[in-house]
């Protein structure tokens, strides 16, 4: 399903929302004092969401000390908790494990059974994403990456990215049709179909390096009590649309003259729209583009997502 930019010039009805936060995955490296193979520890443990055990020192037989470990959909830390418990007690752990990556989800789910909602939903998080950091928004599919906004089309069988994979933070949107294991040494990914029932839009943000330190989250036990509401406070899951009646704002005429020479105008997308008029009259910095006002909805539907995360994880 494609919509050209300009077609959402007008709001989308809003559908009633459903929206519920997850943590999709966390990876943190364990350093074990007896070795063990990374295959091994994959299959041990797969049954509570161990995906991958990546070795970082094998030796000639491939055995180990250190591993990365990704564990999928932890849906409370007593998971990851009783987990390194029962690597401690096999293998004993030589260092406390290092917190390398976490991502965030907060699926938008429809109230209705109309599928469509879904990827309608979806056109809308795309187009209203509007984190502090906009670095690289692009269109990603299995064909090469389109840029935003040039030529773009808002396309829901598309994944928008902003920010690359060695940034401290990147964001994803996209109409979640899969879901996705990881397998391998390599860590590659192979999609699983799910069932329509459970298509819903998502908005995801994956945080590493200095993004966790930020937050305190140095260890896997860090994660325990931790207020996810503070990814909200940070700006992580903010939504917002164009101001209405107005054209491009931009700081001066330089920058102006750089969003027409982009293609952005008042219907590109918030995270294109986000990167002219981050200055008031004064030449003041502002947290918030002149060019956008906030999507009261979407964003308090995201924070009151994310604060029963904080409850239940």
């Amino acid at each position: 399903m494609t919509i050209h930019a300009t077609a959402l010039a007008t709001a989308i009805p809003s559908a009633k929302l459903q929206p519920v936060a997850v943590v999709d995955w966390v990876a943190f490296t364990v350093k074990l004092k007896n070795a063990s193979h990374g295959g091994y520890l994959k299959r041990k443990y797969e049954d509570i969401g161990v995906s991958h055990a990546k070795p970082l020192d094998a030796s000639l037989g491939s055995a180990a000390h250190a591993f990365r470990i990704v564990l999928q959909h932890p849906d409370k830390h007593r998971v990851i908790q009783d987990l390194l418990t029962d690597l401690e007690r096999t293998y004993g752990l030589s260092e406390t494990p290092t917190l390398e990556a976490l991502e965030v989800a907060v699926d938008f789910w429809p109230t209705s059974n109309d599928f469509g909602a879904a990827a309608d939903l979806t056109k809308r998080l795309m187009m209203e994403l509007a984190p502090p950091v906009l670095n690289n928004p692009r269109l990603v599919d299995d064909t090469p990456p389109t840029y935003l906004p040039a030529g773009a089309n808002i396309d829901t069988n598309r994944t928008l990215y902003i920010g690359n994979d060695t940034d401290n933070l990147m964001w994803r949107v996209y109409w979640k049709r899969t879901d996705e294991t990881f397998i391998g040494d390599d860590g590659k990914r192979i999609p699983k179909p799910l069932p329509e029932s459970k298509w819903r839009a998502r908005a995801e943000v994956r945080l590493q390096g200095d993004a966790l330190g930020l937050l305190g989250l140095t260890t896997p036990m860090d994660l325990a009590g931790f207020s996810f509401q503070r990814l909200y406070s940070l700006g992580y899951f903010k939504f917002c649309h164009h101001a209405t009646g107005s054209g491009v704002v931009a700081s001066n005429p330089f920058a102006l003259y750089a969003a027409q020479q982009l293609g952005v105008d008042q219907n590109a997308p918030a995270c294109m729209l986000g990167k002219f008029g981050r200055k008031d009259s004064r030449g003041r910095s502002l947290k918030v583009s002149r060019n956008l006002l906030t999507d009261v909805e979407l964003s308090e539907a995201a924070r009151s997502a994310l604060r029963g995360l904080s409850r239940r994880f």
